[in-house]
Order: C-alpha cells, then structure tokens, then sequence
C-alpha cells in the first residue's frame, strides 16, 4: 500500500490531467459549501483559515483560489515538493513489511526514459 501511495504521489509531478482537476474542484467545493454549519464546524474551518492564510478567507475569495488552480500549477508544485525530496513516515502497530526509510526516499524518484 506504500508503494502504491508514493507511486501515485509521483504521478503528480508527471501526469495530471485537466479533466482530474476540474473533478477535483468539484469536489472540494462540493466539500467545503456542504458542511454543517455548526458553530464547531465553523470555528474549525476558521482555524484552518488562520493557519493557512493569517485571516478568515471570505467564500468568494475562495472560489476564486480554487477555480485559480489548473494542471500545469499543480505539476509545478508536485515537482518542487514531492519529486526527490526527502520524506518523513509514522507507521502504528506491527512493522513488518513496512519499507525501510532509504527505499522509500528511492521511490520519491521517478526514472521516465
């Protein structure tokens, strides 16, 4: 399962499609504008704001930043953070079979030839 998690993470900064994106945006609108509208929902969502962005971020503004966003963006970023960089990983209960950490770091890297 580790594998496969960081093969997909690598994808990242390689193959992203548009078409995924633009699903991707519906779905965290869909997530964001579907949420209880508790008064503990939206302390933690303001909270997430403030750690993020200093201040409450308005709906609209975040609509924006959203619809801000293409396949290109992402690939940029994916590349700068996720390819051959170095990793962290916590693991809970038994360890056995868990890769060790330098076949992990060896799998942040992509050979595409």
């Amino acid at each position: 399962a580790v594998g496969e998690l960081m093969f997909g993470m690598n994808l990242l900064s390689f193959s992203v499609t548009d078409e995924e994106i633009e699903r991707a945006k519906r779905e965290l609108k869909a997530a964001l504008f579907s949420q209880p509208t508790s008064a503990e929902a939206s302390c933690a969502e303001l909270g997430k704001q403030m750690l993020a962005y200093g201040r409450g971020v308005p709906p609209a503004e975040m609509m924006l930043r959203i619809e801000g966003v293409d396949a290109e963006e992402v690939k940029r970023v994916a590349w700068k953070y996720l390819n051959d960089n170095e990793i962290s990983a916590t693991a809970l209960g038994p360890l056995h079979g868990f890769p060790q950490y330098y076949d992990l770091r060896r799998a942040t890297v992509m050979h595409r030839y």
